[in-house]
C-alpha cells in the first residue's frame, strides 16, 4: 500500500468530566469495531489523521484524544500529578469509544510513544480496559537518550519540591522522522511543545517499571512497532519487554526512528495495522 493523505474527523467531541478533546472518524458502512487512539508526549491526537485514514479504509471506527496537558485538553503541558490520572482518562475515552460501534463490536487500542507508555500500563494493570488487541509503536519503555546522571537526581528532587517546573525536553524534529516535510510540519504545529516538567518524568520511569515487571499479564495479541533506529526511546528495552508478552508480535523496522507512522516509508507499519484489524475481524 502506499501512504495514505490525512483524513478529517466525522466530528469532534469533549470527554464528559475529564474535558478532555477528542476526534471521531466513521465509515461510511456500519463499522467492524472501534481503534481508540493514544498519542505521544509533548504532541496531539491531530497528528493521527492518516492512521485514521488507514484505520477508516480497513472498515473501523477510530477515536483520537488529546491526552490531559496536551493539545485542546485541560491541564498543565508536560505535567502529571499522577500517571494513573492518564488510565483514568483512557477508561473515560474507552466509554465514549464503545458508544461507535454494536455492543458485539470488538475494540483495538493503538499507542505511540507515550500512548503507548499508558496503553501498556493499563493493559498490565488489575483492571485492564476490555479489548482484543493492542497495537504500539514506538513504545516509550525506557530512554535512548543519554541523561546525565546528575540531571536524573534533580529530576527526582524536583518531583518533590518543584514538580511543575518546566525544562527543555530535549526533543529534536531530526530524531523523530527523516521525512522533511513530517519535520517541518512538526516544527510549525503550535499544539506541540518542548518542555517536560520533573513529576511528568519520575511518574513514566515508574509507570515504565511498573509494566516492564508486569507485562506478562498483558492477556490479549499485541503487535508492536518499533523503529530500530530509534535514539528516543531504546528499541532494546522494547525488544526485552516485549519477549514477555505473551503472543506478541515484535516487528523491529529497520532504519526507522521514533515516529514510524510518520516516516518516509509509513506503508509498511501501516500495513501491519491493516493486517491487526483483519485478524480482529475474521475473529469475530
Amino acid at each position: 500500500m502506499t501512504a495514505p493523505g490525512p483524513m478529517s474527523p466525522t466530528r469532534t467531541t469533549t470527554i464528559d468530566g475529564a474535558g478532555l478533546y477528542a476526534e471521531i472518524f466513521t465509515p461510511a458502512e456500519p463499522p467492524r469495531g472501534v481503534v481508540l487512539i493514544t498519542h505521544g508526549y509533548a504532541e496531539h491526537c491531530g497528528r493521527y489523521h492518516e492512521v485514521a485514514h488507514v484505520i477508516v479504509n480497513a472498515g473501523w471506527a477510530a477515536i483520537s484524544y488529546d491526552v490531559r496537558g496536551h493539545g485542546r485538553s485541560p491541564g498543565a503541558r508536560g505535567y502529571i500529578d499522577r500517571f494513573q490520572t492518564y488510565l483514568d482518562d483512557l477508561a473515560a475515552v474507552h466509554e465514549v469509544a464503545r458508544t461507535l460501534v454494536p455492543a458485539a463490536a470488538p475494540t483495538v487500542l493503538l499507542g505511540h510513544s507515550a500512548g503507548s507508555l499508558i496503553t501498556l500500563r493499563a493493559l498490565a494493570s488489575d483492571r485492564a480496559p476490555k479489548a482484543v488487541a493492542a497495537i504500539v509503536s514506538g513504545p516509550f519503555l525506557g530512554l535512548k537518550l543519554a541523561v546525565p546522571r546528575a540531571q536524573l537526581w534533580l529530576a527526582k528532587i524536583g518531583s518533590v519540591l518543584a514538580p511543575k517546573l518546566a525544562q527543555p525536553n530535549r526533543l529534536r524534529v531530526e530524531d523523530l522522522t527523516h521525512d522533511k516535510a513530517m519535520q517541518d510540519a512538526r516544527l510549525k504545529d503550535t499544539l506541540c511543545f518542548d518542555i517536560a516538567t520533573p513529576r511528568w518524568f519520575t511518574e513514566a520511569v515508574a509507570a515504565q517499571r511498573f509494566v516492564a515487571d508486569h507485562a506478562k499479564r498483558i492477556a490479549i495479541p499485541t503487535t508492536w512497532l518499533v523503529g530500530a533506529d530509534d535514539p528516543i526511546a531504546d528499541p532494546a528495552q522494547s525488544e526485552r519487554v516485549a519477549g514477555t508478552v505473551p503472543g506478541a508480535q515484535l516487528h523491529m523496522l529497520a532504519g526507522f526512528r521514533h515516529e514510524v507512522f510518520n516516516e518516509i516509508d509509513r506503508a509498511r507499519p501501516f500495513g501491519e495495522v491493516q493486517k491487526t484489524l483483519a485478524a480482529c475481524s475474521a475473529a469475530i
